[in-house]
């Protein structure tokens, strides 16, 4: 009996998780309370088969994480541009203050013959937004390198995540979307 209640419970949470994007007359329509946050979490690493990466969001929602992995997602580029490897992320969160807190990634070092381990790589943030009722906020894109000297960037790529929200989820009408990169620091 607890392993049904346990299943039926993790169905409903994933399928939370999944509730699919509204998107009317070509625009994101968040729902009522809530905005859409956009961030591409984008990654390149020596290890091709098993790196991950991600940024942490704190906010009225709690503790979001927004993941991706090396040999999993990508982000579709336009023509002939290469695509991102990586995971765009379009998440309804509650209207509010947030706090990109953490972009952390991490890879399989198999250096030695006989052995392998996961090596982590970590870094602190301090950008905050703030989010209003039916808002459309991109924030652009956290990009961590996991080779020999771990390091992350930020880039503005909306050309490439705006293909990817028309190609993938049939986003036509991008007017509505603010564009706040890098997020504005607030001193507290």
């Amino acid at each position: 009996m607890i392993r049904i209640l346990i299943a039926v419970m993790t169905a409903l949470l994933l399928a939370a998780c999944a509730a699919p994007l509204r998107v009317e007359n070509g625009k994101l329509t968040p729902p009522p309370g809530h905005g859409y946050v956009i961030a591409a979490v984008t990654l390149d690493s020596l290890d091709h088969n098993y790196s991950d990466a991600g940024i942490l969001l704190n906010g009225p929602a709690g503790g979001i994480r927004l993941d991706a992995q090396v040999n999993m997602n990508f982000i579709r580029a336009p023509g002939d541009e290469k695509d991102g490897t990586g995971q765009l992320h379009v998440v309804a969160l509650p209207a509010g203050h947030y706090r990109v807190s953490e972009l952390y990634g991490s890879w399989r070092d198999d250096s030695f013959n006989w052995m392998s381990f996961r090596k982590q790589s970590r870094f602190v943030l301090d950008e905050h937004f703030d989010l209003a009722d039916g808002q459309v906020l991109y924030l652009g894109d956290y990009h961590i390198s996991l080779n020999f000297q771990p390091s992350f960037s930020r880039a503005d790529t909306r050309w490439r995540d705006f293909n990817d929200l028309a190609v993938k989820r049939g986003v036509r009408d991008f007017s509505n979307i603010t564009v706040q990169w890098p997020p504005a620091p607030i001193t507290r």
